[in-house]
């Protein structure tokens, strides 16, 4: 995966004159181009690039003005950004990616990239995170109370019709030019899995999630192989923003070690300021959560894996579906100061396509328990309207957690482990 360090800058002036006549007057204006200079992604002569382009706020509509920028510079529209930030993707010859940067609209603009879920390897999760000592979800195998809350699961997609589930909305941003409502399969399985352990039904099947029976969104954004694009992945940030009055959680199991993305990092800060929890997977690569995005967002609630085989604390349970301690930090998962809190993320059992279940592994299997304690303490009248409200949400999930397993990663903290048994 090529990241986006290692930029370059661009010299002032260079290209006013050609931008005058690809873009025309009208978008050059009066406005001087030199003096201008962008730390930009190295993006090749030849061939064709696809970027991502911010904005600067209050120029016009983000549509219009893409339209006619990339038209004029022989491109390609894609995606178009209106609730989390102003801009839009486009492909475009490479040549002119140089070009567009200066126009005097333009705040930035970054190569597009590739971001992958985050698992490795079930319930004993949600027992450990005390979920099912709850008194308000009052955890009983009946369906007899579902969570009042509206979870979106920005991934792979969810399986709609899993009997678990309580699938409300579906949206595809992979590979499309613009999002469309009501499609968007997963045909990987990750996000189904997500959804499961953040809210599954509680019934007389199946499993149980933290939030039982929350309303999910679907909002597929990575395909078949795990791996979606900077570009798509915003979109569907951008979408979940929009739909702000209705949603109150997003889970983003997914990111990229060495990486990163302003654009990304201003969409997840604009959620928020929306009154939407974003919780984010820590990462698998063992390292710092600060080498690995969006992990290291400070407006994301950061998760990290513990290893839990037995559901309960004590360091007695034993290895099942793959190496690690008992009650202690999984060896993939990231660690540092990014990190806020740890769940429960090694031989989690959970909702799987085709109204299967299965087992998995990672700080994307660890989320979704954080996504879960969230949505309960966003339910009905406690919904989150603004940053005020979503932090108040993050520092009651941090401060109720408890600290009864071993933080063996060497980074002289340990975060609090998830507690969710006065959520609610």
């Amino acid at each position: 995966m090529r990241t986006v360090l290692g930029w370059r800058v661009f010299g002032s002036g260079v290209v006013s004159g050609l931008l005058a006549a690809a873009v025309g007057s009208a978008v050059v204006g009066s406005a001087a181009v030199g003096g201008a200079a962008w730390a930009a992604p190295p993006i090749g002569i030849t061939g064709t690039s696809t970027v991502v382009v911010v904005l600067h706020d209050g120029v016009g509509d983000p549509g219009s003005i893409g339209a006619g920028l990339v038209g004029r510079l022989g491109g390609e529209l894609g995606y178009v950004y209106r609730n989390s930030l102003p801009g839009f993707a486009a492909t475009l010859p490479s040549a002119a990616v140089d070009v567009l940067r200066m126009s005097p609209l333009v705040a930035s603009v970054e190569a597009d990239e590739t971001l992958k879920m985050q698992a490795q390897t079930v319930p004993t999760g949600i027992r450990r995170a005390f979920a099912d000592k709850n008194t308000v979800t009052k955890i009983n195998g009946l369906d007899d109370w579902r969570a009042d809350v509206d979870v979106a699961v920005v991934d792979t997609g969810i399986d709609a019709t899993h009997p678990d589930l309580n699938v409300v909305g579906r949206v595809n941003c992979y590979q499309v030019k613009a999002c469309a409502t009501g499609s968007g399969t997963d045909d990987n399985g990750h996000g189904t899995h997500v959804a499961g352990t953040a809210a599954a039904i509680d019934n007389d099947f199946g499993v149980v999630g933290v939030a039982p029976g929350a309303r999910l969104w679907s909002v597929k954004v990575l395909g078949k192989d795990g791996g979606g694009s900077l570009s798509g992945i915003l979109a569907g940030l951008d979408w979940v923003t929009g739909n702000s009055s209705t949603i109150e959680v997003a889970n983003l199991s997914l990111g990229c070690a060495d990486c990163g993305s302003p654009a990304m990092g201003r969409a997840i800060s604009t959620a928020v300021d929306h009154g939407i929890v974003v919780v984010v997977a820590a990462g698998n690569d063992h390292i710092d959560a600060s080498r690995f995005f969006p992990a290291n967002q400070p407006d994301a609630i950061t998760v990290s894996a513990l290893a839990d085989f037995d559901g309960t604390p004590g360091a007695t349970g034993k290895a099942s579906c793959m190496k690690g301690t008992d009650d202690a930090l999984a060896p993939f998962s990231n660690f540092g100061s990014p990190v806020d809190v740890a769940a429960p993320g090694e031989c989690i059992y959970s909702t799987w396509p085709g109204g299967r279940y299965a087992m998995d592994s990672g700080t994307s299997m660890a989320a979704p328990h954080v996504t879960g304690a969230a949505a309960l303490l966003a339910m009905g009248t406690h919904k989150p309207k603004n940053r005020t409200d979503v932090l108040a949400i993050v520092h009651k999930i941090k401060s109720t957690g408890n600290l009864a397993w071993s933080d063996n990663s060497g980074d002289g903290r340990k975060e609090p482990l998830l507690d969710v048994h006065t959520s609610g």
